[in-house]
Formats: C-alpha cells, sequence, structure tokens
C-alpha cells in the first residue's frame, strides 16, 4: 500500500517547498500522513462540495492548489465555509494537502505549462526560477488577435484586455493566478521587451501603469488560468503510482458567471 508521506514525497520531489514564496503555506493542512491512501482527489480550492465528492469516490486525500489554512488559526468558527469543510474532512478522515507556489514555479510546472498553452516558444523565466516565463509567438499577432486565441485555448469569454488592440505581439511574458498583480514584474517584464503580459489577476495600479507605458497585458480569470493544475497533478501522481485512483474534481470551477450570461 502506498501512504499519504509517499504521495507527499512525490509531489515535493517534483516540485520541492523550499522554492515557495515566503508568504505561502504549503504543505499537509490536516490529516495523518501515515495513512495508506485509498483514493486521491485533486482541486483549485477545498469546500464542502469537494469533501463530499472525495468521501463519494472513496478518497481519503485532497491535493489542493490553493492553501485552505494560510495564517495560524486563533478559532474555528464553523460557520465560516471553509473551516466547516476541513472539519468535515477531519471527521471524515480525509487528509488535505497544498501544492501552491512550489508547482508554480517549478520546472515544468504551472507557469511552464500555461506558457506552452498560450504558444510560447524558446520559454524561459525571466529571473530566476520563481518568476514570469518568457517566450516569443510563431509569428507575430494583434492584441485582438492574439487575445481571441487565449480565449479559445482556455475556453474562457471573460478574458480583459489593456493597451491598444492593433499593437503587434510576438515577445509575452505570462505568469498564472495573481502572481502577475504587482508593479514590479510589469516593469521588468516590460523593459525586458515583452509586448504583453499574460495573467489570472490584475489590481487597478498595475492595470493604470501598464495603460501608462503602453504595455499590453491579457488577463483571464484567476481559476481559468490555474486550472491545468488539476491535470498536471494527477499526471505527477500517476507517473509514480499508477496504481492509486486519482481524480480531478468536477465539484467545484470558477466562481464567477460568464460574461455572456449576463444577456441571455
Amino acid at each position: 500500500m502506498v501512504r499519504i508521506s509517499q504521495i507527499i514525497k512525490s509531489i515535493e520531489n517534483y516540485a520541492p517547498i523550499s522554492i515557495a514564496e515566503d508568504y505561502d503555506n504549503c504543505g499537509l493542512k490536516i490529516g495523518n500522513t501515515d495513512q495508506n491512501v485509498i483514493g486521491v482527489l485533486v482541486t483549485l480550492d477545498t469546500n464542502i462540495d469537494v469533501v463530499e465528492e472525495a468521501k463519494r469516490k472513496s478518497c481519503n486525500l485532497i491535493v489542493e492548489h490553493h492553501p485552505s489554512i494560510w495564517k495560524p488559526l486563533k478559532t474555528i468558527d464553523l460557520r465560516i465555509p471553509l473551516n466547516s469543510a476541513l472539519i468535515g474532512a477531519a471527521k471524515a478522515g480525509i487528509a488535505v494537502y497544498s501544492a501552491h507556489t512550489n508547482i508554480d514555479f517549478a520546472p515544468g510546472g504551472l507557469n511552464d505549462v500555461v506558457a506552452k498553452k498560450i504558444g510560447l516558444l524558446d520559454c524561459m523565466p525571466l529571473d530566476g526560477l520563481s518568476s514570469p516565463r518568457l517566450g516569443f509567438l510563431d509569428k507575430s499577432y494583434t492584441l485582438r488577435e492574439y487575445a481571441k486565441l487565449i480565449s479559445a485555448a482556455f475556453a474562457d469569454d471573460n478574458v480583459s484586455t489593456i493597451g491598444d488592440l492593433e499593437k503587434n505581439i510576438r515577445k509575452v511574458a505570462v505568469i498564472n493566478g495573481g502572481g502577475g498583480g504587482s508593479e514590479e514584474i510589469i516593469w521588468d517584464t516590460y523593459k525586458a521587451g515583452c509586448d504583453v503580459f499574460v495573467t489570472g489577476e490584475v489590481k487597478h495600479n498595475v492595470a493604470r501603469l501598464a495603460k501608462n507605458l503602453n504595455y499590453a497585458i491579457i488577463q483571464v480569470g484567476h481559476y481559468t488560468s490555474e486550472a491545468e493544475f488539476m491535470p498536471l497533478m494527477k499526471k505527477i501522481l500517476l507517473g509514480d503510482f499508477p496504481d492509486v485512483p486519482v481524480f480531478c474534481t468536477d465539484s467545484i470551477g470558477s466562481p464567477y458567471n460568464r460574461r455572456c450570461e449576463l444577456w441571455n
């Protein structure tokens, strides 16, 4: 039998916690690592629906992307949905483990997967491992054309853009999730000669800076930009443990309504 500790070792061999951001809280959230694994459910977020799905599918380990515990808990208020989910997992004997910025930054990790998905060639980190990926498109596109390609690649009709829609795009920077939400990253990728920055979440001050620089941004949904975490983690685990049942959750998706639903 495979123990939970062996699953954790597999994940951390691929994506060591040492490469995670200092603010992050990767690792075990709840559970007994000496338990034998009967099934694994992979998710971006953990909520009560995911815990119930894990029980239905006989999974006693949830591997999440976004850590369900960020800061030390001083109280456990069960009116808070996430607390209820964690207590529900504990009662059911389900462990919860987080792989966040370590899997984002690892070679072949989520940033690299997303870079490939949006068509980048000759991809490399901007500066060290934990940074945006930079690469080139096979040919020049306008910002309008490239945004449409990204929308199709992610099946996301909530894509938004900043900048001249007729601007030529060839050199691209990308970082998944909310990791692109800093002025420093905008400056660094702009000075590196990128034509556009692709990310999953942009704050107003960052959007304004890009606009003032005449730098382009393509923003997809945060969930959309990280959904590849699930098949990636499943592939990693099945590579080491082909006999362990591993599922990608079908209980939750993006929390946002689709933009087109407003007009139906």
